[in-house]
């Protein structure tokens, strides 16, 4: 990801369902970003205590995929999730006001690198609801794509400019649906790609479930875990960060 860091401020919030606050950020720094980095993300420098720490190292960041990118402007649409998950960004989110000051770096690059398979599986949910978004506008067109995104009300359910067809979850047993979900693919011979963010548990129970089922392998699969059931965004964050420091 770039190391580039670009003071925006916020040009407008708005809560557009019960659990998702779409964020407008803009900055003269914007100019260069297209729509080509839609489904890109991008790492989101938040104030903290009243002031903004513009360094990548120690910095209250959190990773954010790209809704839109204005094509003159560059302004950045993104989509934090409220009203379900205890941290930082979800505070800051649900208080931002126009004006408000905050830094962006990157965008990095898509997790999800190869655009001409025969088949594509696409699991989500409303943290990773424009990851998603951006693959099955950008994936193949030949190509099979079974989506599957856990939403916890029918409220929640936005477009994702897509033909496609997308399977809703409209659960509060997001494993459950998720899993069950998965009983029902059509494998051809070829094994799909599979990209998954979710909920780090039901990350790992969900490549148990393809190996079991289809035998995915494991380089089929492109996985993420976005959040931790039981951890607020900052202790996942600490965690993660102390799981990746060698032994």
């Amino acid at each position: 990801m770039s190391r580039q860091i670009r003071k925006a401020q916020v040009l407008s919030t708005k809560q557009i369902t019960p659990h998702l606050q779409r964020i407008v950020v803009g900055s003269d720094e914007f100019k260069d970003l297209t729509p080509s980095y839609i489904g890109h993300y991008v790492k989101v420098l938040l104030p903290h205590n009243g002031e903004l720490d513009l360094n990548i190292k120690t910095a209250l960041m959190r990773s954010y995929t790209i809704n839109h990118v204005n094509e003159q402007t560059g302004a950045l649409t993104l989509d934090f999730v409220i009203n379900m998950h205890h941290g930082p960004a979800t505070n800051w989110a649900q208080t931002a006001k126009v004006g408000d000051t905050l830094a962006i770096a990157g965008p990095g690059p898509k997790k999800l690198d190869n655009y001409s398979h025969s088949h594509y599986v696409l699991l989500g949910d409303l943290t990773s609801v424009n990851a998603v978004k951006g693959y099955a506008q950008q994936l193949p067109h030949s190509a099979k794509i079974d989506m599957f995104i856990h939403a916890p009300s029918a409220q929640d359910i936005i477009s994702l400019d897509t033909p496609r067809p997308v399977n809703w979850l409209v659960t509060n047993s997001p494993d459950e649906s998720m899993l069950t979900a998965l009983n029902n693919l059509k494998i051809g011979v070829q094994p799909p790609i599979v990209f998954m963010a979710l909920e780090a548990g039901l990350v790992r129970k969900v490549k148990t479930k393809l190996n079991e089922l289809y035998a995915i392998p494991r380089t089929h699969i492109v996985a993420s875990g976005y959040w931790k059931k039981g951890l607020n965004s900052e202790s996942y964050k600490q965690q993660r960060q102390q799981a990746a420091q060698p032994a």
